[in-house]
């Protein structure tokens, strides 16, 4: 059964319901965007096979030369294979996160976004409270992740993601590689069945603490954003809690909220 008309209506609807913002992107950027969300939410699996450049600019208000620049950057984001007598294909997943909703990096002149590549330091439980305790609810003990995430090989950031350990302290077995190139948020998900109903950033420049400085090869004392991204469930209910380092010198960043539907 030929299943790419069916996925040529998907992508149509889908640029369709782009949001406001979203659609002040260029055009590539548009169908980019949308490819991306397609593979975040499962909609195309690894493996799948994607329309030809002529099927889909026969079916979407885009010319070849967008699509093919759209499908340039998906190939350099490692989202799709193109091969030789095969066509185009959804890549298996590797450990570039090539879709992160709560930011994204994108060049000097906002024309391309940035691939991220992650590699988790560390799982443990710890026992001492913070920022994530403010938010999460004061426990005995929390479930910490930490990842160093590469941009583009331009420049680095730290990543510690924080969960009740009271509730998800068996996440704390997973296997490092499990977890690299995953949205923690979706692993919560399918591990616990706990969705992201939606999210909530807040962003200060602050002094970077010594051992991050040192993880990110940053003298001490030096300065940078420091993004603490809050997740929900069930309307306001706390879920988890991520703090993120960027050094001052990073390229431009987006923020996305998301936000319970109307």
């Amino acid at each position: 059964m030929d299943t790419m008309p069916a996925l040529l209506e998907i992508i149509s609807a889908r640029l369709a319901a782009v949001s406001v913002d979203e659609s002040e992107l260029a055009k590539h950027r548009q169908l980019t965007e949308t490819i991306l969300s397609l593979v975040e939410d499962g909609t195309l699996k690894p493996g799948d096979r994607f329309p030809t450049e002529a099927a889909l600019a026969r079916a979407l208000p885009f010319s070849v030369g967008t699509i093919q620049k759209s499908m340039s950057i998906l190939s350099e984001l490692g989202v799709v294979n193109r091969r030789k007598g095969r066509g185009t294909l959804i890549a298996d997943k590797t450990g570039e996160i090539f879709a992160p909703w709560q930011f994204r990096f994108v060049s000097e002149d906002q024309d391309s976004i940035l691939p991220l590549f992650s590699t988790v330091t560390s799982i443990e439980i710890v026992k001492r409270n913070g920022a994530w305790s403010e938010f999460l609810g004061k426990e005995q003990s929390f479930v910490r992740i930490e990842r160093e995430i590469d941009v583009d090989n331009r420049f680095k950031f730290m990543s510690s993601f924080y969960l009740s350990g009271k509730k998800f302290s068996p996440i704390a077995d997973s296997d490092k590689t499990e977890l690299e190139g995953s949205h923690l948020h979706a692993v919560v998900q399918r591990k616990f069945g706990v969705g992201t109903d939606r999210t909530y950033n807040r962003v200060v420049c602050s002094t970077i603490p010594d051992p991050i400085c040192l993880r990110l090869n940053l003298p001490s004392g030096a300065r940078g954003l420091v993004c603490q991204i809050l997740g929900f469930t069930n309307g306001d209910q706390p879920l988890w809690f991520q703090e993120v380092h960027v050094p001052a010198d990073a390229e431009p960043m987006e923020f996305r909220e998301i936000r319970p539907s109307a």
